[in-house]
């Protein structure tokens, strides 16, 4: 893409989110029912509000605390995990099954049992974030390093690199490149969703905290004030794996 292209694709971008503000204000004033459509503007001077009274930072600075020690974690599992499925058929139909299980069973329906086991400290939270992002990580490092060119393999071998950890490191890794940062991508999405609703369910702190602390007073426009940086983190976060992988590519 040129860099007029991205011009105009930003430009579109913008244009579209000023008009989705501007029908969201009309319809709210027209509704004129805060509890239930706050306008933007009512939004925005609750956002302010949280941002001048420090209340913000603070949870913020909390949910992204846990963010980094869940994805760490469940990327470390996962490769780990993902590693052992695509080199070894025997533990690919052990663990498969029960891997694909935690992928299509909501995360918020675990949290009773990481309740139990776990309670409600950090370490029952970083498990959340941990159910919520693992899976998707597991399965592209199994796909790519499952899929490596066997050529590429060859032509390593060829020129002296012996035994599966060194070509792992060498050769498969690399060259499933794409398809394990497209898997942290989607595991970091998923991870924005685990990190709220441990913080909401398991402890009132953070932005999932904020966001069920004004639920519970019915003050909404301060509860889509909390949930903008929750989205925000996630768009970012998000962006900036797509970058990394961009750069990782160039290179």
């Amino acid at each position: 893409m040129s860099a007029r292209s991205r011009k105009d694709v930003r430009r579109d971008q913008l244009i579209g989110v000023a008009v989705f503000l501007v029908l969201w204000e009309v319809t709210a004033r027209a509704l004129d029912n805060p509890l239930t459509m706050p306008p933007i503007s009512a939004i925005l001077a609750a956002l302010l509000d949280l941002i001048l009274s420090g209340e913000l930072f603070l949870a913020l600075g909390q949910s992204i605390f846990l963010l980094i020690v869940g994805l760490i974690a469940a990327t470390v599992i996962g490769f780990v995990f993902g590693a052992l499925i695509a080199r070894s058929q025997t533990a690919y139909w052990m663990l498969n099954p029960y891997f694909s299980a935690l992928f299509v069973t909501p995360t918020i329906a675990l949290v009773p049992l990481v309740l139990v086991w776990f309670g409600f400290g950090f370490p029952g939270r970083v498990i959340v974030v941990v159910l919520a992002a693992v899976v998707p990580i597991l399965f592209s490092v199994a796909s790519g390093l499952r899929d490596a060119p066997g050529d590429l393999i060859d032509v390593a071998r060829s020129f002296g690199v012996k035994g599966e950890i060194p070509l792992l490191f060498t050769v498969r890794i690399r060259a499933a490149l794409p398809v394990l940062m497209a898997g942290l991508r989607l595991a970091a999405g998923r991870g924005v969703v685990g990190m709220a609703v441990a913080e909401t369910y398991l402890r009132l702190g953070g932005i999932g905290g904020l966001i069920k602390s004004y639920g519970a007073m019915f003050q909404t426009d301060y509860v889509f004030a909390s949930i903008l940086p929750l989205s925000l983190l996630g768009i970012g976060l998000v962006t900036l794996i797509a970058r990394v992988e961009r750069r990782l590519h160039w290179t």
